[in-house]
């Protein structure tokens, strides 16, 4: 069961879910509600719930104040155990990402806590965008000289005239198929330095979906190279 806040309202007359910006679930409901009840009502529209939080946490793209983190699409609940006969690290268990701290007393809101998340979500999104940009290269016939992971401020990718390929590693948090769109729009660079009919329409060839994509990054604040 996802965890959610439960408010009871004299005048609701029927149950209501709200999505937070910080991906938090409430679930408002009138003052007399069974337990039983709720929980099915939770269940019954999980689907959409996790789609919400999805798209919240992704728009703000790293929460640790609410204890959750998107990664390639997926939300996962942040977790400390401490442990002295584990490896200090992050691994990822189900739903859950556990973080092993080097300090026991370290709690999810300190700055180095928060630096071992962004090494470690940085170092995801370097195992998959490196590769895939190389693979993705090589099925469209394109060179380059170069990639670069960096956090930028508005854009998700970008290609220089060299052949340098710059991309945001907060990219991590998005579903593979964007982060391919985004890698697909920078290659395509390699043959078209503009956004004219014909840079497109390479888009389009390797991504037929890429209206989606590019939607969706419209709707979380950035915008590509």
């Amino acid at each position: 069961m996802i965890p959610y806040t439960h408010k009871t309202h004299p005048r609701a007359r029927s149950l209501k879910i709200k999505v937070e910006a910080s991906g938090e679930v409430v679930v408002v409901t009138p003052q007399r509600y069974s337990a039983s009840d709720l929980e099915r009502f939770i269940t019954q529209n999980l689907y959409w719930i996790q789609q919400a939080q999805q798209k919240a946490i992704a728009k703000h793209s790293f929460s640790i104040n609410h204890h959750q983190v998107a990664i390639f699409g997926k939300t996962y609940l942040l977790q400390l155990q401490y442990s002295t006969t584990e490896r200090v690290g992050i691994t990822i268990s189900g739903e859950q990402l556990k973080i092993n701290p080097l300090e026991p007393s370290a709690t999810l809101g300190t700055p180095k806590i928060k630096s071992q998340l962004e090494r470690f979500l940085k170092a995801t999104a370097e195992k998959y965008i490196g590769p895939r940009t190389h693979q993705l290269a090589e099925h469209m016939g394109i060179s380059f000289t170069s990639i670069s992971l960096r956090q930028q401020k508005t854009r998700w990718g970008s290609c220089s005239s060299s052949g340098s390929l710059n991309f945001n590693w907060r990219l991590v948090h998005y579903p593979p198929a964007v982060i391919d769109y985004v890698i697909i729009h920078e290659l395509a660079h390699r043959k078209q330095m503009n956004h004219s009919a014909a840079f497109w329409q390479i888009v389009r060839l390797y991504d037929p979906e890429y209206l989606l994509h590019r939607g969706w990054l419209k709707r979380h604040g950035m915008s590509e190279g």
